[in-house]
């Protein structure tokens, strides 16, 4: 199995860990009865609380063949930073977010794999958006790549420059 292969196969498993695991915000029930309950129905409600898409919020540590080991989304996306952010803060929107989509999330943040846990955190963008970072970066997914691919690193683009980062927080 190649090194891609591998970082996908533990991004799948570690997305259906963190998934399956939940929030654990609400206390869940100890016993069951043998019965399934009928899901219930959806309502405004809860489909307002359901995550946005792509609001993975994890960032997760992964060996990718071209840059060692990087950070990823839990789909298996690099996440890049963006040279003209500063103090935390985006500065990539319009046609720059379309290009380089904003890594979202919806509650608090998490760090898998590689990843380090004190160094995933978020930032408020303008439109009211959550987006993750990591070592105080805002992250970012760039639109024309697959899964495992890095052709953004070192990209110059909208005025900066795009950069992978390492669990660390430096660049590849």
């Amino acid at each position: 199995m190649n090194r891609a292969s591998y970082a996908l196969c533990l991004l799948a498993v570690l997305a259906i860990a963190i998934v399956g695991c939940g929030g654990g915000d609400s206390p869940a029930a100890t016993e069951t009865s043998g019965t399934t309950a009928a899901p219930a129905a959806e309502t405004e409600d809860t489909a307002e609380h359901r995550p946005k898409k792509e609001a993975w919020g994890v960032a997760f540590g992964a060996e990718g063949e071209e840059l060692g080991i990087i950070i990823y989304d839990l789909a298996g996306h690099t996440l890049y930073t963006f040279s003209k952010d500063r103090d935390g803060t985006s500065h990539c929107y319009g046609a720059c977010a379309k290009a380089w989509r904003p890594a979202l999330t919806e509650g608090k943040p998490r760090a898998g794999g590689e990843a380090l846990a004190g160094k995933v955190g978020s930032t408020k963008r303008k439109d009211g958006t959550v987006q993750l970072t990591y070592a105080g970066h805002p992250l970012y997914r760039h639109a024309g790549e697959k899964q495992v691919e890095v052709n953004g690193n070192g990209a110059h683009a909208f005025g900066g420059v795009w950069f992978a980062i390492r669990p660390s927080g430096e660049k590849p």
